[in-house]
């Protein structure tokens, strides 16, 4: 079963980390001997790639870098969180992935006592 974002710790996307990568995956492709390629989708379920990030407190962090170590095996497991769908223009629950996993997380501070906290995630129909 997966994981769920730690009740306490914020889910509010950071304005200046979000951006959506890829609507899907890329189509697997084949060559035939004439003609033009035949493409066709890699899976039925639609995994889309956002660039996504929090901005965290000292504690909250802290919180997080658990997260990520123990309920996610290094970063390495799906999860459930509330995600901005900006078709929606609400917060949604989402099953997830981090691209990378804990290698593809980045921080830097913003100010004395936060971290922005980016990575790139897998969502399950966005």
């Amino acid at each position: 079963m997966a994981a769920s974002w730690p009740a306490g710790l914020p889910y509010f996307v950071a304005r200046q980390a979000y951006g959506v990568q890829a609507l899907g995956q890329q189509p697997l492709s084949s060559q035939v001997q004439s003609g033009k390629i035949r493409m066709r989708p890699q899976f039925t379920l639609r995994i889309s790639r956002l660039s996504y990030g929090w901005i965290l407190t000292a504690p909250n962090l802290s919180v997080f870098h658990e997260f990520v170590a123990d309920m996610l095996g290094e970063g390495t497991g799906e999860f459930t969180i509330p995600l901005w769908i900006e078709t929606a223009g609400t917060y949604q629950s989402r099953m997830v992935q981090i691209v990378g996993a804990s290698s593809g997380i980045a921080e830097k501070k913003v100010g004395l006592e936060r971290t922005l906290v980016t990575c790139q995630l897998d969502v399950r129909n966005l």
